[in-house]
């Protein structure tokens, strides 16, 4: 085995990926060859090769452990924030029937140092779309971006330490930035969920940890709810893996829109 998979299969058992995955990458380790001069930066984020894919993203991920190493950030974050190739597999070899990755525009981010995985939450260091009155920020004034991994249930106990680590987190990585508070994008922000969800659920009590700035009509939710290749066409094919799944697809059917939301939160 030469070093170039030598350091893939190094990443692969440090990611953890459940066993079920073993038969198929080994083949691919086998008979798909990455150059040890491959870098994210060259790479086609439109790749079809699915495996090649994941191959390549876990060989980048050695020089982003050196670059990790440089700026003292802690290895658990690292492990953590690059959990996300095993998220990103588990969702494209679902779709694709065989092993492969996807999604790599996003996940370039992370070779790239953009983005953070601090606790159950990723950070995205950016800056303000627009004036944030109720908390005095302005736009272009630098602020986090909140991302929510599909890693499980989204506590917030869970999220409460996450806002708070990331805060310390990069208030240290960026000392010279004066970060004015969180931000986040998303479906789960989305004050219709709340006809359809109970008012306790994990995802009502996140939203409400957010001021609500903007909603855009989107029914971008279908996608989280469901597998990641579902549209408006292929919905009604699609099995609602718990009740409140089944209820946003009936309400989909039905013509309710629903929203992707612009939230802040103080820092």
């Amino acid at each position: 085995m030469n070093d170039t998979k030598k350091i893939i299969k190094k990443w692969y058992e440090a990611l953890n990926f459940p066993k079920e995955f073993d038969k198929e990458f080994y083949k691919a380790l086998d008979s798909i060859s990455i150059e040890s001069t491959a870098a994210v930066a060259d790479y086609d984020p439109k790749c079809e090769d699915g495996a090649k894919n994941l191959l390549s993203f876990l060989y980048f991920s050695e020089a982003l452990e050196k670059k990790y190493e440089e700026l003292g950030i802690p290895r658990d974050v690292l492990l953590d924030t690059l959990n996300d190739i095993v998220v990103w597999t588990k969702e494209w070899t679902a779709i694709k029937g065989e092993l492969a990755l996807g999604t790599l525009d996003w996940l370039s981010h992370h070779m790239n140092l953009r983005i953070f995985r601090i606790g159950r939450l990723q950070f995205y260091p950016t800056v303000a779309s627009m004036d944030i009155d109720a908390l005095g920020v302005k736009a272009g004034e630098d602020v986090l971006d909140v991302h929510i991994p599909a890693i499980g249930r989204l506590t917030k106990e869970e999220c409460e330490l996450s806002f708070e680590g990331a805060k310390n987190f990069f208030a240290r990585l960026y000392p010279e930035k004066n970060f004015k508070c969180f931000v986040c994008h998303s479906w789960l922000l989305d004050e219709t969920l709340k006809k359809y969800l109970q008012k306790e659920s994990n995802i009502v009590r996140f939203g409400d940890m957010f001021i609500k700035l903007r909603q855009d009509d989107d029914n971008a939710l279908i996608r989280y709810m469901f597998p990641w290749d579902t549209t408006m066409e292929n919905l009604p094919l699609r099995e609602g893996r718990t009740p409140s799944a089944r209820r946003i697809k009936d309400a989909v059917l039905s013509g309710e829109q629903f929203h992707v939301t612009l939230g802040a939160r103080a820092l």
